[in-house]
């Protein structure tokens, strides 16, 4: 596994949904240091309360530590 977050992942940490992340998620990145940037594109301000889910900047960065031992699953 090379640690890549899930868009699972992504929505949790952003508040966004996975449908929301699949539609406005345009790049991830790893970083040097083994975190991942995600870049969301500029329609996603047009989400309701999109300003208390991403920053202005349209990025969420995601640490290595989190990337490496999140494990997807649902709970009910």
């Amino acid at each position: 596994m090379d640690g890549k977050p899930s868009n699972k992942l992504i929505a949790e940490q952003s508040g966004l949904t996975e449908a929301e992340v699949g539609t406005y998620l345009t790049a991830l990145e790893m970083q040097a240091d083994g975190s991942w940037m995600a870049y969301f594109g500029v329609e996603v301000a047009q989400l309701p309360n999109a300003d208390k889910k991403i920053d202005e900047s349209r990025t969420l960065l995601i640490p290595s530590w989190l990337a490496k031992h999140w494990v997807d699953r649902d709970i009910d």
